[in-house]
């Protein structure tokens, strides 16, 4: 007889689920609904088939760590890319999977314990153990539900908060807690799909050290330990000597100048630190070049003492003072790749450079492009009542103007989700989809109600849910 427990027994508890693994199971099931929903198969299936090499599985290896929820997850998403779409199939295909396991972990209790002598230590364990195997079914039960949302239709972040909200309250994060984290999922950070898989070593594939790769690529790992470092000496001296090296008359050259010295004036600070992400050290050595010191100490303020010193660096090397090392051209050109990204991602002009790229042609209905004029506070009851679902649909088809202003009610992370959401929703809507989430948003739709009549009623509405 026995009195304490196994490796296996330990193992059991050991990879049973935390909040960690709840957290990290939310941001992967967004992150691979979102690969599918884009189409983005390749990258979908070598992620599935290589996990080992993928920033996802990587940064979520609380998920990737524990096979009884990694496997069924990939099993299932290998399933939705060969054509699986009924709902109903994803909920036999884990059901299945989930009956399996439950009897597997009963078996083992129920063979461990009958080995142990002591009593007291035994219904210890066996408390310990029951609680470890009941968790495992409450996440895979989440999981299950979050990926029929996933083929019912619903967008990456909807599936993701089924799995959230499916959680027990011991494991479960509360609903602003996974926007924030989404707003900055490792898709986001890395930027295109096929960042998302490192290409296998062709020395030695079987040893290479990929885990300490991809920490690096995430910057979980410095690639040189970073000591103090000392504030860069005077820093706005030498910004100006560079903007002064760099001033030019030419009227493209002043045109390009003060579009992104525009943009880095009234981005907010949050939005900035993206942006430092988005964009490589480089790009900012190049397209600083010759912007107003306040602008360029506006983003220098944002880093530690040795990334300006770093950066400096790289701008001082690009004058000589006695001639210029690069053609103004070339930074225009590199000044421009940095308004792309600021544009494409909507972080000066609430995302109108974006929308234009996902609308449908408006539909013109004038009740539900009149929500642009109600107030701050009704917007804001507007949102909290409505699905963000619906509200994205509808939006896709009204104007630019129409959906900026509903989106600046918005945080900036929520509004990135939901540009995100509605790129994602513009290829599968149709304009009957479009026309019914309209008359969704607006509860009712009275054709023969006036303009004024069809706002007094959405406001009393609004108005009574905020009370």
């Amino acid at each position: 007889m026995i009195s304490a427990p196994s490796e296996a027994d330990i193992d059991l508890i050991t990879l049973a689920p935390t909040k960690e693994t709840a957290r990290d199971l939310c941001l992967l099931v967004n992150d691979l609904c979102y690969l599918d929903k884009m189409r983005q198969i390749v990258v979908l299936e070598d992620t599935l088939d290589h996990p080992e090499r993928s920033l996802l599985f990587y940064a979520y290896r609380q998920v990737r760590d524990r096979s009884w929820l990694a496997e069924p997850m990939r099993d299932i998403f290998r399933h939705i890319t060969l054509g699986l779409t009924e709902q109903v199939q994803v909920e036999r295909l884990l059901d299945s999977r989930i009956a399996a396991m439950a009897e597997e972990d009963r078996r083992h209790i129920r063979d461990t314990l009958a080995g142990m002598a002591d009593k007291s230590a035994r219904e210890d364990l066996r408390e310990r153990l029951n609680d470890a195997a009941a968790d495992k079914v409450l996440v895979l039960r989440a999981l299950r539900n979050a990926l029929a949302a996933h083929v019912g239709g619903y967008t990456p972040m909807v599936a993701a908060d089924y799995a959230r909200f499916s959680l027990p309250d011991s494991l479960r994060m509360d609903y602003d807690e996974l926007l924030d984290l989404i707003a900055n999922s490792v898709r986001i950070r890395v930027g295109g799909a096929d960042e998302l898989i490192l290409p296998i070593d062709p020395i030695d594939p079987a040893r290479y050290d990929y885990d300490r790769r991809m920490a690096r690529r995430l910057r979980e790992e410095k690639e040189e330990v970073e000591e103090a470092v000392e504030p860069v000496p005077d820093l706005e001296g030498r910004l100006n000597a560079i903007a002064q090296g760099w001033a030019n008359d030419d009227p493209d050259w002043c045109q390009w100048v003060d579009r992104l010295a525009g943009y880095l004036q009234v981005i907010r600070e949050r939005s900035l630190k993206e942006l430092l992400r988005l964009v490589d050290k480089e790009h900012w050595a190049i397209s600083l070049l010759g912007l107003p010191t306040p602008v360029v100490s506006r983003i220098f303020g944002l880093m530690s003492n040795g990334a300006q010193a770093s950066l400096l660096r790289d701008m001082e090397n690009h004058c000589d003072f006695d001639g210029i090392c690069l053609t103004h051209g070339h930074v225009s050109r590199t000044r421009e790749s940095v308004l792309q990204v600021i544009e494409q991602k909507g972080l000066a002009d609430g995302g109108a450079a974006r929308l234009k790229t996902i609308m449908h042609a408006p539909l013109g209905y004038e009740a539900f492009d009149a929500l642009a004029t109600l107030d701050d506070g009704e917007l804001n009851a507007l949102w909290r009542q409505t699905s963000k679902d619906t509200i994205g649909t509808a939006l896709l088809g009204t104007s630019i103007e129409v959906a900026v202003r509903l989106l600046s009610r918005l945080s900036e992370d929520a509004r990135q989700m939901m540009l995100d959401d509605m790129e994602s929703l513009s290829a599968e809507k149709t304009t009957a989809d479009i026309q019914q989430a309209q008359r969704n948003v607006l509860w009712s739709w009275d054709d023969d109600a006036t303009l004024d009549e069809t706002l007094a009623g959405i406001r009393a509405i609004l108005a009574g849910s905020a009370s």
